[in-house]
């Protein structure tokens, strides 16, 4: 079951959406606050939000806002049952994904939700580091506009680098992902790492890199120009 947080007050509305949201597929964690809807993220991953914008102790507004902030992808759904424009808006230009008036009914909201859910799947498929982008999908990795010709383990490692963003990625990660390999960890990740260098360096020069740090593992960055 896709993990729904449901911030609502209403305790008739969070009654019926928690009863009747499992036979949709989704299981649903009722918070009737902003506080206990923070408490709720910090503990537990949800695959979607669905966020009452006037709540007790604060605003919907900046629950959204601090929302999007922990997690760019998350599908944020707005109920609400002002009628009025500009919190459509507001609600929207702080990340939410879409919105819904009250009334509504539990097969609109479905779809609604279902509609998000595919659109953060789709998204999922890529990864990107500055002008490096990752086609997780269809095992492409496109650089500047270039195709990198990589294998399979190449390809691997590639991925987990710019899935890290920049931070270091140690060894043991690196090697986790040959599981089958009963090669050492120099035999097996340097030879990889040395072709997957000369790729990225024929066609970005020394503006992205794999650095190395010692006695960790590696990272990629960039280089600034002259």
């Amino acid at each position: 079951m896709k993990q729904v947080l449901l911030v609502e007050d209403d305790p008739l509305i969070g009654q019926t959406l928690s009863l009747s949201l499992p036979y949709r597929g989704f299981s649903v964690f009722l918070a009737d606050s902003v506080a206990r809807a923070r408490e709720a993220i910090e503990t537990h991953p949800f695959d979607l939000v669905i966020l009452d914008l006037q709540l007790p102790d604060g605003s919907g507004f900046d629950l959204c806002r601090i929302l999007r902030a922990g997690d760019p992808l998350l599908p944020i759904l707005i109920i609400t049952a002002r009628t009025d424009e500009a919190s459509a808006v507001r609600s929207l230009s702080l990340g939410a994904d879409d919105h819904i008036r009250k009334p509504f009914g539990l097969d609109e909201l479905s779809a609604r939700m279902d509609r998000l859910l595919a659109r953060r799947s789709s998204r999922e498929q890529y990864l990107s580091f500055r002008d490096l982008v990752i086609d997780l999908g269809e095992n492409r990795a496109v650089l500047g506009g270039q195709e990198l010709s990589l294998g399979r383990k190449e390809f691997g490692i590639l991925s987990l680098l710019v899935q890290k963003g920049g931070e270091v990625v140690t060894r043991e990660e690196i090697l986790s992902l040959f599981p089958d390999s009963l090669e050492t960890f120099d035999r097996t990740v340097d030879s990889h790492l040395s072709h997957l260098r000369k790729k990225i360096r024929a066609v970005a020069g020394d503006r992205l890199r794999i650095h190395p740090v010692y006695g960790v593992g590696y990272r990629l960055e960039t280089v600034p120009g002259p």
